[in-house]
């Protein structure tokens, strides 16, 4: 079973390295992706919500589910898996971004998207969507970047959506 995720992931990187790369797009995904380095996109967010009286628990509840994904995901998962990014493993891809320096399992960006998100849906359905919808396009960015696999990807939006309703619900 492991052995035909890691075929389909191998797979899917270089069919959306090799077919989908054009110049706007290019752009478009570099921009997304880097809006998600170290959260900086859910901080803003997480800040300007936490202004307004009717979206103060909301704000709450997405910084703990931020924390929360960084700690479950970023720091315990990626460092008990320890699997390595595919442009760490097919060095003669042409990178379209820095070659990022830790691990790939799971997706520190979807995973904290989802949780934000996913926080933001539970209390707002209507800027949850678009939360989601910007989470996926994170999700998204990290696989046409070369970066991620898509098993990372896959199991950051679960990682991140369980976290996001189990933080609600507390």
């Amino acid at each position: 079973m492991l052995n035909k995720i890691i075929e389909y992931d191998k797979k899917i990187a270089f069919f959306m390295t090799n077919y989908y790369h054009h110049h706007y797009l290019n752009e478009t995904m570099k921009l997304i992706s880097s809006c998600g380095d170290f959260g900086i996109n859910w901080l803003i967010v997480i800040l300007i919500t936490n202004f307004f009286d009717q979206t103060r628990s909301m704000s709450i509840d997405m910084l703990i589910a931020l924390i929360g994904a960084t700690l479950i995901g970023q720091i315990t998962i990626k460092s008990i898996v320890k699997r390595k990014r595919p442009c760490h493993l097919y060095k003669d891809v042409h990178m379209l971004v820095p070659i990022p320096n830790d691990l790939s399992f799971p997706s520190g960006h979807t995973t904290s998207s989802f949780a934000c998100s996913t926080v933001m849906f539970l209390y707002n359905p209507l800027l949850g969507s678009i939360g989601l919808f910007y989470a996926t396009l994170t999700a998204l960015s990290r696989l046409y970047l070369f970066v991620h696999y898509f098993s990372d990807v896959v199991v950051g939006m679960l990682l991140g959506i369980i976290i996001g309703f189990i933080v609600y619900l507390i």
